[in-house]
């Protein structure tokens, strides 16, 4: 709840991810308070088999310093969600059916119908 109200009035107030990732989107939301308490958060979703969380510093003209520190947080964020299944939380990795990828852990891959990615060179 405190995620969704850092949202915009006119943007969709929904976090688009399945719970294996929520303690991502919480720990990621703590850091980045820590930086700038007020800060804006534009959309939370899953993006090729990834945790992308697109958000901003509050204000109009942030010091370049705080929009890296923000970069680097969503981008820690990001590879974590690479090697944790978005469904149940438990290590995984990227599979695919023909149209969607997710990262996944064995169990959930199977029961959605998925197949892991080769690794590249493997």
């Amino acid at each position: 709840e405190t995620i969704l109200r850092r949202v915009p009035d006119g943007w969709g107030r929904w976090i688009s991810v399945d719970a294996g990732w929520y303690p991502l989107v919480v720990a990621t939301d703590r850091r980045l308070a820590e930086l700038d308490a007020n800060y804006v958060v534009q959309q939370i979703k899953e993006k090729f088999g990834t945790l992308r969380y697109y958000c901003a510093p509050n204000g109009d003209d942030p010091a370049p310093e705080l929009l890296d520190a923000f970069d680097a947080i969503t981008d820690d964020a990001e590879r974590a969600s690479a090697l944790t299944c978005e469904r149940c939380g438990e290590p995984g990795v990227l599979q695919r059916t023909q149209y969607w990828a997710k990262t996944l852990c064995a169990v959930c891959g199977v029961n959605l119908g998925y197949t892991p990615v080769p690794e590249p060179g493997g």
